[in-house]
């Protein structure tokens, strides 16, 4: 493989992580904001909506992780032969 092509199936999931990162921040942020103005039952459910962004959001975010890691590695490997 050239090393245009290992460079391009790098950049994907780097982007992929990036993007699902800074959603999961802000999703997270948007919601600790809310925190201060909200009583008892308001505070649960704002710590209720940050657990459903990790559950639902991490996940991917981790797979493209592992992704990016395994391009990094094919990249690295090809590059030493």
């Amino acid at each position: 493989m050239g090393t245009v092509t290992l460079l391009a199936s790098l950049a994907g999931p780097l982007l992929t992580t990036s993007v699902l990162g800074a959603l999961i921040l802000h999703l997270l942020a948007g919601l600790a904001a809310r925190l201060p103005a909200s009583g008892p039952l308001g505070a649960m459910s704002v710590m209720a909506g940050m657990a459903v962004v990790l559950v639902t959001l991490l996940p991917f975010a981790l797979l493209s992780v592992r992704r990016a890691h395994r391009a990094w590695a094919d990249m690295q490997g090809e590059l030493r032969r």
